[in-house]
């Protein structure tokens, strides 16, 4: 068989047209399916926060006593919340009396543990009095499931490549009596 034959036969052969298709559009397709996969999770992962965030919002503003210290509103969340792994160490909460004229002084979203640091720096905790407004934002760090690819790469990043979920959530503290 000479050389030529040989070229115009391997030229006019059709063979592997089909896995020519496949290898152009499977990453495309796996693309997708974990990208959809990376943000159901985000959204799960927002909306168990958001829930855990508003009973134990319930429990401190209709509480009697004493309104609950920074670690105890953690770890009220973290009991409730589905994604309890690391919970206490990943979670930050901004909490301060507002009245509705100073909303729009609200600076940024809210501020998400800085694990590079070996100590949590100062936040806004202040637990209002009776009759109050309150505004609580509360952040938690999460690993991204395929951090390389779709909406992973994406996320806005923490310090160690972690993106924060955050929840926002106003109350009024209720009268004790």
């Amino acid at each position: 068989m000479t050389l030529t034959a040989f070229k115009r036969r391997f030229i006019s052969a059709q063979d592997g047209g089909v896995t020519i298709e496949f290898v152009i559009l499977a990453p495309l397709v796996l693309y997708f399916f974990f990208l959809a996969l990376e943000t159901g999770l985000w959204s799960a992962r927002e909306i168990m926060l958001r829930r855990a965030t508003n009973l134990a919002v319930r429990d401190v503003r209709l509480a009697t006593g004493d309104p609950p210290s920074y670690e105890e509103l953690k770890s009220l969340i973290c009991e409730r919340s589905f994604f309890k792994g690391g919970c206490l160490d990943s979670i930050r909460i901004d909490m301060r009396a507002m009245p509705v004229s100073e909303w729009a002084n609200i600076s940024g979203p809210a501020p998400c543990v800085d694990r590079s640091e070996d100590f949590d720096p100062t936040n806004s905790f202040l637990p209002g009095q009776q009759n109050n407004l309150m505004i609580m934002r509360v952040c938690r760090l999460f690993d991204p499931l395929l951090p390389g690819t779709g909406l992973g790469r994406q996320l806005p990043e923490g310090s160690s490549g972690e993106y924060g979920v955050r929840i926002n959530t106003a109350f009024v503290t209720e009268p004790r009596g």
